[in-house]
């Protein structure tokens, strides 16, 4: 159910990590959930196996649960899954992709070149996720989609906290990607791919994180 007292406790977690209230790194507290959402001890912790199941969440036995935080190893890792995982489902996608998910993909990059207008980070992350999963569904393989739900989820937390971007400089790669998938160009749209790994971890800026 939408409003079960896990997903009270999942949604408010994630919000607070979502809005920079917990940062990477920072240990959850259950007595504070608890305080804030009136949700059960037990709950909580199927929200935060959720979390974790998705990627927001690092679960240290003995220790609790913390806000997923990268090191450098980690993102070189992450975003060399990410590459592979991409090109592998694109190829998929191209093979299978419908009129309705050219149609996402097009009205979501007319979205990202509006809000170059006034630019927002925490609104590009979601689309730029958005932007990405229209291929995770088009390729129709449910391995690709667990996998890369769980990176983008990580990405996602780290772009938020550790992005110093003040634009979208993706826009020439996702439209490479999106001219790949249209026209079934697959060295286009592999292109495409690679060079928005390349800026997207170009971008990942940390205090002290050399990546």
């Amino acid at each position: 159910m939408k409003n079960s007292p896990q997903n009270v406790a999942y949604e408010y977690i994630r919000n607070q990590i979502v809005t920079k209230m917990i940062f990477p790194g920072n240990r959850i507290s259950d007595e504070e959930v608890m305080q804030e959402t009136g949700v059960s001890r037990t709950s909580i912790r199927a929200a935060l196996m959720r979390l974790n199941y998705e990627g927001f969440v690092d679960m240290i036995p003995n220790r609790g649960a913390f806000v997923a935080k990268p090191n450098p190893e980690d993102l070189q890792q992450i975003f060399a899954i990410r590459k592979v995982l991409e090109i592998g489902a694109f190829q998929e996608a191209v093979e299978k992709r419908s009129g309705a998910h050219l149609q996402r993909m097009e009205k979501n990059l007319q979205d990202q070149a509006k809000l170059l207008e006034s630019y927002s980070r925490l609104e590009y992350v979601w689309l730029n996720r958005e932007f990405h999963w229209i291929i995770v569904e088009a390729c129709g393989n449910t391995y690709y989609e667990k996998y890369l739900n769980e990176i983008y989820n990580k990405i996602n937390t780290y772009m938020i906290f550790y992005d110093s971007s003040v634009d979208n400089d993706s826009m020439a790669s996702h439209r490479m990607i999106y001219e790949g998938l249209k026209t079934g160009d697959v060295e286009l749209g592999i292109r495409g791919i690679r060079e928005d790994n390349r800026i997207a971890l170009v971008d990942m800026r940390t205090s002290g994180m050399d990546v």
